[in-house]
């Protein structure tokens, strides 16, 4: 029986949340730092150039390092074996394309659902390319008699 349909369809939901849960995040990881910036401003506490400047650093660490951790959250979930190779590539994948078009911008409906396929397309790819070089990596590991 054939399972790389099943193992791409549940790759891909777990990603189009993911994508879209971390979007959202980001949005307010960045309302939450501009807001911050704002308060250090007018209190006098910093000077203009770097107010809230810990804040968009934190802010940025926490959107990256979650949509690996969300996509790894979720294959768990969804009882995915071997999903190693589609964590890495949703990571990078969303460091370098997806979040520069989406965070810290407005993006029509269009936009946004392009975007967010171009996340879950290349999470479904890596998830069915490990399943099918490294067939035994997302096997169930059997005790041994």
């Amino acid at each position: 029986m054939d399972l790389y349909p099943i193992r791409a369809a549940k790759t891909a939901a777990v990603a189009a949340v993911a994508a879209l849960a971390g979007w959202k995040a980001f949005e307010a990881l960045y309302a939450w730092a501009d807001h911050a910036a704002d308060e250090q401003t007018s209190s006098g506490a910093a000077n203009d150039a770097w107010a809230g400047f810990y804040h968009y650093i934190a802010a940025g660490l926490a959107g990256i390092v979650l949509m690996p951790l969300a996509v790894w959250a979720g294959l768990r979930l969804v009882r995915m074996r071997g999903n190693h190779l589609a964590v890495i590539v949703s990571g990078c994948v969303w460091f370098a394309v997806v979040a520069p078009h989406l965070v810290d911008r407005s993006p029509t409906a269009w936009e946004a659902v392009l975007w967010v396929s171009v996340q879950t397309f290349a999470t479904a790819v890596a998830s069915v390319m490990q399943a099918v070089a490294f067939p035994e990596s997302t096997q169930r590991k059997s005790p041994v008699p």
